[in-house]
């Protein structure tokens, strides 16, 4: 479909890649619609093991093309054909490949195509997924109407069963199947056929663990092959740290000592000037546990000493923290589930936003009626479980981009360790997860974008108010937030003002305990003797109507004799034991007394 250029930006002068369609499909109407779908795709995804996309547009000739981030490389085809593959080397593009995958999924995109031609390997070995020319959005958007009737899509040696019935069979665990043919492509050096044995049959040295992951993986039945995220932690399981190289899990053992060998390095996370974050696995119990480190900056300490006696449903587990005059140490639970950043390439529906929404305020209820400010809320520190599951993390850490010329868009310009920044951040969260976009500001006043104008009413009042610049007038805490969130559609809008209020000018405080009693029972001696005064005089004489009337209604006085208004007891007749009739009184409630 296209030629592959390198070139260069000059406005950063660094090296780049330009795919241009080729000339003979100019008149190919499917061509330029997939090469558009393909650019936009690709744009979306923001992730270190799938190339970027930088910029796009026609050439003079009309002709589209997109710019990627170059990669100095090899595929893995050709370095599979070369054989000059390492082991370890191997099994990192397996979980690199798998994580790619995972990101890719959590965001409705199928690849198709996955093969070692399309999987790019930089010079220190690290794969980036390219080629997502023929992928496919799962969900139901216009970049996924193309015509798919009568096609079948994809590399026929390492499509899946499904696959080969036509491209609308094509699910997620397509894109899995097609990396364990590629997993026992690098395990045996053979290309996998429908019937042949495990990799173990083939190389000896594969483990018992690496052989069933991978018939795992290519299991015919698409529900019995593991998610892309459940794949990437079998892999680490199996592998043992067998992936990573030396002088990281030297590093490793520098910062975390274990004499005991208790336990086992399974993965670097992520690796920063500011820490690190790795994976490890207790030998005893099997259970993972995720260590993050932080050098010279002991911001969340404080935090995390006290959520590690705390637990809630939606605040990761932390298992225990620990400190010295360099470094300070959280051990917290491991999930699977990845971040919330991950899930944004796209615009969500209001039906997956509501949930997500509800535990995030869940979860800082929980931490705010602790005493316990975030300070640093943003999609990066809100992950999942397997079960879909939010947790917030990294309550009082400090943002790693304080110090860099990126700009913290979740943090307003009042102080953000207080529950009024709180809000500020998670109302930039909403609007990111619901229109795709940071939130544009004009002169302080907020210049909603497109997508915005489309979510329902209430929803774009909740975060308006709160995206308020001034802390004065934004919601006061979370527990509105939730108030809001909750909100029926089809209320009208002065329902959804009144409901939704920004914080009012405090009140004056009440009076002391027996202050106010004893202004309560001077008040009611008062109107007691008023009463007994009024119906005394009323007695003798009648009351003007003006007066007489509302007193009469409130039944404080009985209307006099002589008033119009008066009401004569009924008389009932009881006869006596003579035979003569007694006269008894029978109270009758005046038609208006309450």
């Amino acid at each position: 479909m296209a030629v592959l250029y390198k070139g260069i930006q000059t406005s950063l002068s660094r090296p780049v890649a330009i795919k241009v369609m080729k000339g003979t499909l100019a008149d190919t109407p499917e061509a330029h619609e997939l090469f558009e779908w393909e650019s936009k795709i690709v744009a979306r995804l923001d992730h270190p093991h799938i190339i970027r996309v930088i910029d796009k547009g026609l050439t003079p000739q009309g002709m589209p093309f997109f710019v990627m981030d170059y990669v100095e490389g090899v595929t893995l085809k050709d370095a599979l054909r070369s054989n000059k593959l390492s082991d370890r080397r191997k099994l990192r593009v397996m979980i690199q490949v798998a994580k790619a995958l995972g990101y890719a999924h959590r965001n409705n995109i199928i690849h198709r195509d996955i093969k070692p031609g399309n999987i790019l390997l930089d010079r220190e070995g690290n794969a980036r997924v390219v080629d997502f020319g023929i992928a496919r959005l799962t969900e139901d958007t216009e970049l996924s109407k193309v015509n798919e009737a009568g096609m079948t899509v994809g590399t026929p040696a390492y499509m899946a069963p499904e696959q080969q019935q036509g491209a609308s069979f094509t699910t997620s665990a397509s894109d899995i199947y097609s990396l364990g043919v590629i997993m026992y492509l690098m395990l045996t050096g053979k290309l996998y056929k429908a019937g042949y044995p495990p990799p173990s049959q083939h190389n000896p040295k594969v483990p018992t663990s690496l052989d069933k992951i991978t018939m795992a993986c290519l299991a015919d039945d698409p529900t019995r092959r593991p998610s892309a995220d459940k794949l990437v932690a079998l892999l680490l399981t199996a592998l043992k740290g067998a992936h990573l190289k030396q002088e990281q899990q030297e590093a490793a053992k520098q910062t975390f000592k274990d004499a005991k060998d208790k336990f086992r390095l399974l993965d670097i996370i992520r690796e920063t000037d500011f820490g690190s974050v790795c994976l490890y696995e207790n030998r005893e119990d099997r259970s993972l546990m995720v260590l993050k480190k932080r050098h010279n900056n002991f911001k969340g300490f404080n935090e995390a000493e006290l959520l590690s006696r705390l637990k809630h449903r939606n605040i990761i587990n932390v298992r225990g923290v620990s400190r010295n005059d360099r470094i300070f140490i959280t051990v917290l639970e491991y999930l699977s589930g990845g971040s919330l950043q991950s899930r944004m390439a796209q615009p969500m529906a209001v039906a997956d936003f509501m949930p997500i929404a509800e535990q995030i305020c869940d979860a800082m209820i929980f931490a705010h009626n602790n005493r316990i400010i975030h300070g640093n809320l943003r999609p990066h520190n809100i992950l999942f479980d397997d079960s879909n599951t939010v947790k917030v993390m990294d309550f009082g850490f400090e943002p790693h981009y304080e110090n860099m010329l990126e700009q913290n868009w979740y943090v307003c310009d009042d102080d953000p360790h207080t529950i009024a920044g709180d809000v500020y951040a998670a109302g930039v969260i909403f609007y990111q997860l619901l229109t795709g976009a940071l939130p544009d500001w004009k002169r302080g006043l907020l210049q909603p974008n497109e997508a915005f104008g489309e979510i329902p009413q209430h929803l774009r009042t909740l975060i308006k108010g709160m995206l308020c610049r001034d802390s004065k007038v934004r919601l006061a805490n979370f527990e509105e937030v939730k108030k809001g969130l909750q909100l029926q559609q089809d209320g009208s809008d002065e329902k959804t003002r009144t409901a939704i209020k920004p914080v009012e000018a405090p009140k004056p405080k009440k009076r002391s305990g027996r202050t106010g009693m004893l202004a309560s029972v001077l008040v009611l001696l008062l109107l007691i003797n008023g009463g007994l005064y009024l119906w005394l005089y009323a007695q003798k004489n009648p009351l003007p109507p003006w007066l007489a009337e509302p007193l009469v209604d409130a039944g404080l006085v009985p209307p006099h004799p002589q008033s119009p208004s008066f009401a004569p007891p009924a008389r009932s007749q009881t006869p006596t034991a003579n035979g003569d009739k007694e006269l008894t009184m029978k109270r009758v409630d005046h038609p208006k007394q309450n």
